[in-house]
């Protein structure tokens, strides 16, 4: 009986420990991003697939998440995107925003690019009481979507011309099939050379 105590104490400290570990953890984390700065930005485009929860990474290294997306209400065609970021990564205010897709997983993120050395921080640049918003940039995709009709119009009109050469030439096939001598009517006829008055003179010579 006193071992099967023993047994039992044990077990349901180590349960305890292992809780409050976890907890600590939780916490730790926690208290490590509280002094996240929060950032906005305004993008111009479908933000299918980003969700609250999802990265934001500074040249591919995760830096913050997505705090918040709604639709801007002053303006229905853009979508306010909140994120909140590392205080120690250094967003200047030349640092874009952009869409990225993760593989081909469907996962959208948001990725934070630029910055040059000089450009003063974005957060001390703000106003007071205001939230620093990150300049947003289209991504690939809705770059490649709003150029579709343009090539496709080039396309289209590439197409036109070669059914034109294509006519044509079938036309003149055709033509050349009913009358072959078509061919030879095409090649110039080498012409003689009219004589010379020296050669006439050599001619009477003889």
């Amino acid at each position: 009986m006193e071992a099967d105590k023993r047994y039992f104490f044990e077990g349901l400290f180590i349960i305890v420990f292992s809780i409050a570990l976890a907890l600590f953890a939780i916490w730790l984390v926690g208290t490590g991003h509280r002094d996240d700065v929060l950032y906005r930005v305004h993008f111009a485009e479908s933000v299918n697939g980003l969700a609250v929860g999802d990265s934001v990474k500074f040249q591919g290294v995760d830096v913050g998440t997505v705090k918040a997306v709604s639709l801007d209400p002053t303006d229905p065609r853009l979508v306010l995107v909140d994120i909140g970021v590392h205080k120690d990564v250094p967003v200047k205010t030349d640092t874009k925003a952009t869409l990225k897709l993760k593989g081909l997983t469907g996962v959208v993120y948001i990725e934070l690019e630029g910055g040059s050395p000089n450009a003063p921080a974005l957060l001390a640049s703000a106003r007071e009481g205001q939230i620093p918003e990150i300049a947003s940039e289209k991504s690939t995709l809705a770059a490649v979507l709003d150029q579709l009709p343009q090539l496709l119009a080039k396309f289209g009109s590439i197409e036109n011309q070669v059914k034109k050469v294509v006519t044509d030439v079938g036309g003149v096939t055709n033509e050349i099939k009913e009358d072959p001598s078509l061919l030879l009517r095409g090649k110039p006829q080498k012409q003689q050379a009219p004589d010379s008055p020296h050669m006439k003179d050599l001619g009477h010579g003889s």
